[in-house]
């Protein structure tokens, strides 16, 4: 086994003092992060007291204290109470090497498999595993699939399974056929093809992630390192405190959770949000569509990053940055009192995913009062007009109708419940078709 120490610049930076860390927020060298809630549970139902989660995509299967929640295309199409005993969840590959398989870890170390998405098979033997308890499963990448067992860890490749060990591990993640074994003084690194371990001592280590270049990433409570190109540990990361608790490699970057915050590493780049409040206690697991999974108090959220294309950002710089300085920044800065951040092309860019996100489900509405069955569509050939959204909604706070208005191009967007007596605020022409405030023909879109 190859030992790796610490670099020593990493060492240096979190002992000195007398200022900000040159790794930190303070000094400068963290950018700002914009991120979006993304619905992931269209009609809000039930799934319990979540302890785990795990996706392929479009299917979700959520373990909870009531059982196994299975949603496909954001709807429930399964529940299982027989997996109410869950700890943990993956998407592996399956045990002959090829297709990927979402399986739920029971706390007696039962491995079981979601078939048909609506039912789950015990396939711990499948694996190869000798009946020994399974705490944790991890995807390595090309085939390979890591077990967190008592005292090591157990890799299986379809035909064969290679155990470690490497005596007690609290996390096992992987990707780009490498494994990450965390322990109380380092991570453990597996090559699964080449059948090597190396170690890289970090006291207090707590996570670790792999990302699709096969880079190594590990975090203590205070600081996010990651291995550099002489295969030791570098500092790219320092939190103000002891807030860490969480890191993932999910798509092509790496998420933490620092403090009420996430953060994202990318290449070179780290940068972190400003108000999304995860919880301090919060767990993050890793999406197969490059989101981040948040799993708190036996909630789950799940949240993902926001990208700008370059039109949008010239657009931004152009046309909007002006008008935000002069007339929305009293209000609309990242902790202003309106909470809405509009800011930033990233921040427009997350408020306009999110109503899509919303209206993904969505179907047109045929008439209002005395309205025309020809006006309601959903294509988004034009400009999106009104947002329908449940009328509890806007009853709870009427005056946030209008809160996501001008997201879209062309006349200010309203947003508006399907309960009839909102109707007469709208307003509509002598034909009975309902009309924005620009005058033209008004596009319904109406959450289910």
């Amino acid at each position: 086994m190859r030992v790796v120490l610490l670099a020593a610049a990493s060492l240096a930076a979190l002992a000195g003092c007398g200022g900000p860390g040159a790794h930190s927020r303070a000094a400068g060298a963290v950018g700002p992060l914009s991120v979006r809630p993304v619905a992931w549970n269209a009609a809000n139902a039930p799934v319990g007291k979540v302890r785990a989660v795990a996706d392929t995509g479009d299917v979700v299967a959520v373990f909870s204290d009531t059982g196994a929640t299975v949603l496909s295309s954001r709807a429930v199409v399964a529940t299982v109470p027989g997996m109410k005993n869950c700890v943990d969840a993956a998407t592996i590959a399956g045990a002959d090497g090829t297709t990927r398989w979402i399986v739920g870890i029971d706390a007696a170390g039962r491995v079981h498999y979601l078939r048909s998405e609506s039912t789950f098979d015990d396939v711990s033997e499948r694996y190869g595993l000798g009946g020994q308890p399974v705490r944790e499963a991890s995807p390595l990448g090309t085939g390979f699939v890591g077990f967190r067992l008592d005292g090591g860890v157990a890799i299986a490749d379809g035909s064969a399974v290679t155990r470690y060990a490497l005596g007690p591990i609290v996390e096992l993640t992987g990707g780009a056929h490498l494994g990450a074994g965390v322990a109380a003084d380092g991570i453990h690194l597996i090559d699964a093809a080449k059948k090597t371990t190396t170690a890289f001592p970090l006291e207090g280590a707590l996570y670790a992630a792999i990302d699709p270049k096969g880079r190594l990433y590990a975090t203590t409570a205070r600081a996010v390192y990651a291995a550099n190109d002489r295969g030791e540990l570098s500092l790219v990361y320092e939190a103000d405190g002891d807030t860490i608790h969480g890191l993932v490699a999910s798509g092509d970057v790496v998420w933490f959770a620092d403090g009420t915050e996430l953060g994202v590493i990318d290449g070179a780049k780290v940068a972190e949000s400003a108000g999304v409040h995860v919880a301090p206690d919060a767990r993050l697991a890793a999406s197969s569509t490059g989101d981040v999974w948040v799993v708190s108090g036996g909630a789950l959220s799940r949240f993902g990053r926001v990208v700008v294309e370059p039109a949008l950002m010239a657009s931004w710089n152009q046309t909007l940055a002006p008008i935000f300085a002069r007339s929305c920044s009293a209000c609309h800065l990242a902790d202003g009192i309106s909470g809405t951040d509009l800011s930033s092309a990233e921040a427009w860019q997350s408020e306009r995913s999110m109503i899509q996100d919303a209206t993904a489900g969505a179907r047109a509405v045929g008439r209002g009062p005395g309205g025309d069955s020809g006006v309601g569509r959903t294509d988004f050939g034009g400009p999106l007009d009104v947002v329908i959204r449940p009328a509890s909604e806007i009853r709870r706070d009427p005056d946030q109708i209008w809160r996501h208005a001008d997201h879209f191009s062309g006349a200010p967007d309203h947003i508006w419940s399907e309960a009839s007596e909102f109707w007469s605020r709208i307003g509509s022409n002598s034909d009975g078709v309902v009309i924005n405030s620009a005058g033209g023909p008004t596009n319904l879109i109406e959450i289910l």
